[in-house]
């Protein structure tokens, strides 16, 4: 939560609305933290405006740091071991959406298509709640 909660103050800073295209956010936000964080160089703080700090040589083995926004000194990411499996999976997630999407045909921008679902591509057991 606190990752989405940083990268839509990150994504209001640039001067982008919050209420843009729902889909166009959620490609940032995978290719962002897919490709871009390094959780061993940079901190993430919603304090405020919400800031990516640089993380000190040294300052602490914990695998990501995200600060506590009710007690800052509190890393809440300290128990995430797996965060370097998770950042594959976004960096996964935007590759095979980024692929179906440059895919389309503009012919398949069409109305009178049948719905393409694209969330089962990334998330298989979703379709199983889509009719």
């Amino acid at each position: 939560m606190l990752l989405i909660t940083r990268f839509l103050q990150h994504e209001h800073h640039l001067g982008r609305p919050i209420n843009q295209n729902y889909g166009r956010l959620l490609m940032d936000f995978l290719y962002f933290f897919g490709n871009v964080f390094d959780p061993r160089q940079m901190r993430i703080s919603v304090q405020g405006s919400g800031v990516y700090i640089k993380r000190e040589r040294g300052y602490s083995i914990d695998p990501i740091h995200i600060d506590d926004p009710r007690f800052p000194t509190n890393n809440v990411g300290r128990n995430c071991f797996r965060i370097h499996q998770c950042i594959k999976a976004f960096s996964d997630a935007y590759s095979i959406l980024e692929s179906e999407l440059t895919s389309l045909t503009p012919a398949d921008d069409q109305c009178s298509r049948p719905p393409y679902r694209l969330l089962p591509k990334i998330i298989p057991s979703i379709s199983l709640f889509i009719s």
